[in-house]
């Protein structure tokens, strides 16, 4: 008897739709597994049996051959498992209960069985199931552990199972497993971590004033300066003061996370991704590549910050694929297994050292480097790299200090600038004020002084363009109707060409 039973697979971050056909004729005793499988796929085999024949489930004799279609793609990952044990049940004559079905319904069955025939979870579950719900499948049954997840796409019923038998029960007679509350979390339902709309910062105002330049407008930051002066420590508290996601962004950027394997257990993700890979990060590391082409870095920070501590000490042929995806705000990679275009719409923050031994510059101690030694350091760092970041501050020796935990700041009011911000050392949760897809009028003194100032500063088209944004996000801070000349000088300030000849050339 032949029977098919829906599944799926994970390609990329994406969910893809795989046909689970069984097929048990007579011959002799054997299970063949067909249909372009990795080795972890052929490795069910095993899974299934032992899960089949320790849930109650008495196997049929002769030649069992399942088949995964499409056969032309490759199959890998542990979800096919339960899809295949039912598969084999209803080939041998053990027929669905109607009333596991409403109207219009056909299963959808994803998990991976243990020998004993409990349920575990699978990778990029989410992924399978929103792309299940495009396709106009209404039912789907999943590990109970993951119920939560796939309960995350609407207008799917699930039904969530400990272990094999508790679905056969299902199948046969309809009744759905009991799960505990802590099971399943209904859409609309999100567990965040707390985090702080206040940042207090002392010491540097030139530092303060462009980090809340850069968390209004979303622009990517480039942070020189001698070793201890807070660089690292700035980075991490803009990753943790970020603004919380949006209903659609969170589900996205769950979808991404649950693919990748990174997903925290019962938990949409509400706060926006930090990511901070050491420097010995390769090419896929970073992009994307590898087996079955994961996503790298720069789309586990989607909707998130980046952030390259010593990029100097990166290897420079990986920190150059970063220059489309800044552009682009996605990555396509193809290589042989086919080809993945993933999001990457990511805030790049980076700090390093203005020279090897790190201090040129500092008050602290004197620089060892000789003249050679600078260039050839700061030559890891490309041209094109750099000018796309739209902040470079220089980072001297810290006057001040951090605030010590359980230390408070006044929130500012709406209506205060951010150059009060800057001088009152208030920081409000300014995420995105800056950020909008109208700009703002641009004056002609504003314009005029540009133009001035680009070909002796040696601004590029796509200089003179960050140049902009940036003096756009100071006037939406400033409430200003316009951008103006003052604006732009401002902006100006945090431009690679007016740093220190000494630091990056």
């Amino acid at each position: 008897m032949v029977t098919k039973i829906k599944s799926g697979a994970l390609a990329g971050i994406d969910g893809l739709s795989v046909m689970v056909e069984v097929d048990i004729c007579r011959g002799l005793p054997g299970f063949y597994l067909v249909g372009l499988p990795n080795a972890e796929v052929r490795e069910s085999r095993q899974r299934v049996l032992a899960a089949l024949r320790n849930s109650g489930v008495k196997l049929p004799p002769g030649k069992i051959t399942v088949n995964l279609a499409p056969a032309g793609v490759r199959k890998e990952g542990a979800s096919f498992d339960l899809a295949i044990a039912i598969g084999v049940m209803a080939a041998k004559g053990d027929g669905m209960n109607s009333l596991c079905l409403e109207e219009g319904e056909t299963p959808l069955f994803l998990g991976e069985l243990s020998l004993f025939g409990q349920l575990q979870p699978v990778r990029g579950l989410l992924a399978m199931v929103l792309a299940a719900a495009e396709r106009g499948d209404r039912l789907v049954v999943v590990p109970a552990c993951q119920a939560w997840e796939a309960d995350l796409a609407a207008g799917v019923r699930v039904v969530g199972a400990r272990n094999l038998s508790e679905v056969i029960h299902w199948w046969k007679t309809g009744e759905e497993p009991v799960l505990e509350a802590s099971r399943k979390l209904r859409p609309g339902t999100v567990h965040s971590r707390k985090t702080s709309n206040v940042l207090g910062l002392a010491g540097q105002p030139s530092l303060l004033k462009a980090a809340v330049v850069a968390v209004a407008g979303r622009h990517n930051v480039l942070m020189v300066g001698p070793p201890g002066t807070g660089k690292t420590r700035l980075a991490r508290l803009l990753g943790a003061n970020q603004s919380l996601l949006g209903p659609q962004e969170a589900l996205e950027v769950t979808r991404i996370h649950s693919a990748a394997g990174l997903l925290a257990e019962g938990r949409l993700m509400q706060s926006r991704p930090f990511r901070a890979p050491h420097h010995t990060l390769t090419k896929a590391g970073l992009i994307g590549g590898g087996s079955g082409l994961r996503p790298g870095e720069v789309t586990l920070a989607h909707r998130g910050i980046l952030f390259l501590d010593e990029l100097a000490e990166f290897n420079p042929a990986v920190l150059d694929v970063l220059r489309e995806p800044l552009e682009e705000k996605q990555i396509t990679l193809s290589r042989g297994g086919g080809s993945r275009i993933y999001p990457a719409d990511f805030q790049l923050v980076a700090a390093m050292n203005p020279c090897r031994c790190g201090f040129l510059g500092s008050e602290i101690k004197p620089c060892r480097c000789t003249l050679a030694e600078r260039r050839r350091y700061l030559s890891r760092l490309s041209g094109p790299l750099l000018d796309r970041f739209d902040l470079f501050v220089q980072v001297g020796s810290w006057e001040g200090e951090f605030l010590q935990e359980g230390d408070q700041l006044e929130v500012c009011p709406p209506g205060r600038t951010w150059r009060e911000l800057v001088t009152t050392g208030c920081w409000a949760d300014l995420q995105g004020q800056g950020h909008h897809k109208s700009t703002l009028k641009i004056s002609t003194q504003a314009k005029r002084h540009l133009n001035l100032i680009r070909k002796p500063l040696g601004l590029s088209l796509r200089s003179v363009h960050s140049c902009l944004r940036i003096a756009t996000t100071m006037a939406r801070l400033d409430h200003s109707k316009a951008v103006e000349k003052a604006h732009v000088l401002e902006a100006l300030e945090f431009r690679l060409e007016n740093l220190a000849l000494e630091v990056l050339t």
